[in-house]
């Protein structure tokens, strides 16, 4: 699989190096019709590779920008170029593209005021992994995907959000955060529950702890700390599940493992 990704990945680059060289030779050779004249400059290079990026016409955008920065590596077009780069490639499901060019731009451009928006092209290109164009009919199971894609995709819009409060990105960033969270958090539950179906309460110990230290203040807090309890009491360690269910009380005080841990 990763084989085949990376031969995909380089068959990607190559298309691009081609539609870099063609479109170069067509505005030397003024074959690009009415523009060809116009291409001389990095504004109408620029203007043409946002033509196309807004048709949807995204590997010759790509190729466009990339023509800029090699005629003219300096100046604000050529930055903003970069960006909108990464911006195609999300917009192509490319979401190694879209984290290497935004990457690029932050290890390029450290203090351009635009900065933001790479670290929020990245979060949301870890975020999208493992969807289809078909997911507002068929939407992911988040606790089921690739769980270092989710842990990614929080790192960045964490960091957006430390680092730049007043971006206009941050407030959908802050929601974000929350919502991946409760999954990851869920996800840590679904594999508590597994491990407690098969009599391995060790094993859901560690779990729930794990998910209690990493994220604490979850919406899946209250039923980890129900299933916690129920497997101290299949250890025979009722102090540790007294004390587990004293937490779960101050918790969420209505849970119902409160009453039928309480009675048995």
């Amino acid at each position: 699989m990763i084989l085949n990704f990376t031969r995909l990945h380089l068959i990607r680059l190559a298309v691009i190096a081609v539609l870099v060289s063609a479109l170069a030779g067509c505005a030397s050779n003024s074959t690009l019709g009415n523009e060809a004249k116009g291409l001389e400059s990095a504004e109408a290079i620029y203007d043409a590779a946002k033509r196309s990026l807004n048709q949807g016409d995204f590997l010759t955008a790509i190729a466009l920008f990339e023509m800029l920065g090699a005629r003219f590596p300096f100046g604000a077009l050529t930055q903003q170029a970069q960006l909108d780069i990464a911006f195609a490639f999300l917009q192509q499901d490319d979401f190694d593209g879209a984290i290497d060019s935004a990457d690029r731009f932050i290890k390029l451009y450290p203090r351009n005021e635009n900065i933001d928006y790479a670290f929020y092209i990245k979060g949301v290109a870890h975020f999208s992994r493992g969807g289809s164009a078909l997911e507002s009919i068929f939407p992911r199971d988040l606790a089921k995907v690739n769980q270092s894609w989710l842990r990614s995709a929080f790192a960045e819009f964490d960091t957006l959000v430390r680092r730049f409060p007043e971006s206009k990105y941050t407030p959908d960033a802050l929601e974000r955060l929350v919502y991946l969270k409760d999954e990851m958090a869920r996800h840590e539950l679904i594999t508590a529950q597994f491990y407690y179906d098969r009599g391995a309460m060790v094993a859901v110990v560690n779990r729930v702890s794990f998910l209690m230290e990493r994220f604490d203040g979850s919406k899946h807090v209250p039923n980890a700390l129900a299933l916690m309890a129920s497997a101290y009491q299949s250890l025979g360690q009722p102090d540790l599940q007294n004390d587990t269910l004293r937490v779960l009380a101050l918790t969420d005080p209505d849970h119902p493992a409160l009453r039928l841990l309480t009675k048995s």
